[in-house]
């Protein structure tokens, strides 16, 4: 199984007659193969430190209850991005495998094989 990072920013956790509040920002961890995709991770912006005069924002996991609900959205009203972003990665794995059989065709071909 193949993973790659869905990167989110303003995400809203809480939709109330339309109106969107509590955006979070942060990514999911998506296992996928050539027809399937699954978000097996979930990690938030964790409380800021200043380091150096600039305040940093690491990742943390998101506690489950938390997860639950970004999870919840990227599979309903931001499934169009996912799966978008899922796209765009099949299409980047095809493209590397491409460019690796060239180049395996090339250096057969540099050491007089074909």
């Amino acid at each position: 199984m193949n993973t790659f990072t869905f990167e989110f920013e303003e995400l809203a956790l809480v939709i109330h007659n339309g109106i969107e509040a509590a955006f979070i920002n942060g990514s999911a961890e998506i296992d996928y193969s050539r027809n399937y995709f699954a978000i097996v991770g979930i990690s938030v912006e964790g409380f800021g430190e200043r380091v150096n005069g600039k305040r940093q924002w690491p990742q943390v996991p998101a506690p489950e209850s938390l997860a639950a609900i970004i999870r919840e959205r990227l599979e309903g009203e931001w499934y169009d991005k996912v799966y978008t972003a899922f796209s765009e990665q099949l299409a980047s794995d095809r493209e590397d495998a491409a460019e690796a059989r060239a180049d395996m065709r090339r250096d057969e071909m540099m050491l007089g094989r074909v």
